[in-house]
């Protein structure tokens, strides 16, 4: 099995570096290092590994090393590819990935890997937006989206990631949000009915329980059922909402009349609003007015 080392340099404010280096020390393996260079190469570099492992019918392994967002990139790049397999090694400041999907821990685990080749399908989910895109985590609008639009690149951001504390600037611009984001009207069509929601605060549609740097937004999802969760948070209180999201972390705002959960293998989301979206924590740069979703049933394999 051929391994590739796909390296995002970036993440965790240069700790997937510091990681990489003491693990290159330590392995004794064979494999193609590469590093990324701008947003959206993690897929160009996956996808040129997974035509060539596809043409040459060579098993290959692609372990990403970075955070949510160079694993999301690897993902996209390798769906559809029979021959790939993705690994993980977390190294970003949010790492919801690896609370619901396994990542190697040490050289060692890798290593043995490669010894005894193991494998699991999982489903992603897909949203249309200029073209389709995959998701291994979740994906959103509204006042999450908004949230991520505020905490990417801020200065308190950076100041929390130098003291090893990046999960609490995600709270900190929860609080902030809430005093300038403005509720939406949501229509939802799913299972060839049309539902109405007013005064919606935020709708993520999960394939994972986590979000946020460990939210446990959706706690029933399961990443190889072929369904995907959509969760609604509506009419609510600034107060409310800020207590729900204590509540988040426990998986206990499901007990909320206020937030509505259903299941399935698509959604169409329209709202009178132009929001912003995020796909695994990522920001998707282009607001719009309406989103489609389905699942994608086992689309990739993770290293078992």
């Amino acid at each position: 099995m051929q391994l590739h080392i796909i390296l995002n340099t970036r993440a965790g404010r240069g700790k997937s570096e510091e990681l990489w280096q003491d693990w290159q020390q330590q392995l004794s393996v064979v494999h193609i290092l590469h590093l990324t260079q701008y947003e959206g190469h993690a897929i160009e570099i996956a996808k040129k590994i997974a035509q060539d492992a596809q043409k040459q019918q060579q098993p290959t392994c692609i372990v990403a090393i970075g955070g949510d967002g160079t694993i999301h990139e690897v993902i996209n790049g390798v769906i559809g590819f029979d021959f790939v397999t993705v690994g993980a090694i977390k190294a970003g400041s949010g790492n919801d990935f690896a609370r619901a999907y396994r990542v190697f821990g040490s050289p060692g685990e890798l290593e043995l890997f490669l010894l005894n080749p193991g494998r699991e399908p999982h489903d992603c989910g897909i949203v249309h937006l200029q073209q389709p895109r995959a998701f291994m985590n979740s994906c959103g609008i509204g006042f999450d989206a908004f949230v991520t639009v505020l905490t990417n690149g801020s200065k308190v951001k950076k100041r929390l990631n130098q003291m090893g504390l990046g999960k609490l600037s995600y709270l900190y611009y929860v609080v902030r949000g809430l005093i300038t984001f403005k509720p939406f009207e949501l229509v939802v069509i799913h299972n060839g009915e049309e539902r109405i929601i007013k005064d919606v605060w935020f709708a993520t549609i999960c394939n994972q329980p986590y979000f946020g740097g460990g939210m446990k937004i959706s706690p029933y999802s399961k990443t190889d059922d072929g369904e995907l969760e959509l969760t609604v948070v509506h009419k609510l209180s600034r107060i409310k909402l800020l207590f729900i999201f204590s509540t988040v972390y426990f998986g206990k705002h499901l007990l909320f009349k206020e937030v509505t959960q259903m299941s399935g293998e698509d959604f169409q989301l329209h709202y009178n609003a132009e929001l912003f979206c995020h796909t695994d924590g990522e920001i998707v740069e282009v607001a719009n007015h309406s989103l489609s979703f389905y699942v994608k049933k086992h689309s990739w394999y993770l290293t078992k």
